[in-house]
């Protein structure tokens, strides 16, 4: 079995076996799957298949073509937000805490936060619209006094 990925095309092809005869294809949205003449499964194709990729790779899948697994978040350190609304924030994993400084100067701290939730805070291109979103009135919090970032 090999898997390729071609991100021109953002399409994932899973090679089963090679086909014996005539293949044939049955098509639903963004799948396709050949099947020999003896009904075996020869290959399958996602298309948009960027997001399935990124899920692959996680479980440890070598994909073909994927791009390289981008170096995990920093957990624990400040990381800057540049954002209208926060100053910094940073992820405690083991406890699942999000300690956030807003561009007020207040300080909350979020229990609970998944990883995948602080992922998200992590690559929104606006962290604003992520916090009202997905972390606030969303997690238990703590508010703390006024301080900028050490």
């Amino acid at each position: 079995m090999s898997v390729k990925y071609d991100r021109d095309s953002d399409t994932l092809t899973i090679f089963l076996g090679i086909g014996m005869g005539e293949l044939y294809n049955y098509q639903a949205r963004d799948f396709t799957v050949a099947f020999d003449e003896n009904d075996a499964m020869v290959c399958i194709t996602i298309a948009r298949a960027s997001a399935f990729v990124a899920q692959a790779l996680a479980a440890g899948v070598q994909v073909e073509g994927a791009p390289p697994t981008p170096p995990a978040k920093p957990h624990g350190e400040w990381i800057d937000a540049d954002s209208s609304m926060i100053s910094a924030f940073r992820y405690d994993a083991a406890e699942e805490v999000l300690e956030v400084i807003f561009n007020s100067g207040g300080v909350y701290q979020y229990f609970g936060v998944t990883p995948d939730v602080y992922e998200g805070l992590c690559d929104a291109e606006s962290k604003g619209s992520f916090m009202r979103e997905f972390i606030i009135d969303m997690y238990r919090y703590t508010k703390g006094r006024k301080r900028t970032r050490r």
